[in-house]
């Protein structure tokens, strides 16, 4: 084989890796962002989870915080957990409780497996609203700058 081809060959393995592993590090769906803000001098950078709809959590799947952890639970229940792994806030959902659901109308609503709701936000109304995993600890619900809905579990 010519020096030619052997270097063309090295540099399109070389590329083709290079691609491979920055496809094995972003995500191939849109994930629910992340966003961080500017810390003080010395200060620990804690992010905040921004949800947008339509997005489910489906029994057993969370979206965290540094400070909170929004979790549809195994057994129906959403709850918001601190950093330390203490129950901030629930829904009340146990057993009948099968996937949280915030709606492109705005609200987050707690759904049987039958498709039944047994606890909402009552957000609706509010197109394109998101919900926020905050890094104070509070779960929130934001139509633009302004909060519709909170947990009140900042701390």
């Amino acid at each position: 084989m010519s020096k030619r081809i052997t270097t063309a060959l090295t540099t399109l393995l070389a590329t083709a890796s290079l691609a491979g592993s920055l496809a094995l590090a972003a995500p191939a769906t849109a994930a629910p962002s992340t966003t961080a803000k500017a810390p003080a001098a010395g200060a620990k950078i804690k992010a905040s989870r921004t949800l947008y709809a339509p997005f489910a959590l489906e029994r057993g799947q969370s979206v965290s915080s540094d400070t909170a952890t929004l979790v549809m639970q195994t057994d129906g229940n959403l709850v918001i957990y601190d950093e330390f792994g203490r129950a901030r806030w629930a829904s009340n959902t146990v057993n009948q409780g099968w996937r949280a659901v915030l709606q492109t109308d705005g609200n987050f609503v707690v759904y049987t497996r039958s498709g039944r709701a047994v606890w909402a936000s009552n957000t609706d109304r509010h197109p394109g609203s998101r919900l926020v995993v905050q890094d104070d600890g509070n779960v929130v619900i934001y139509d633009g700058s302004q909060a519709i809905w909170a947990s009140g579990t900042n701390h």
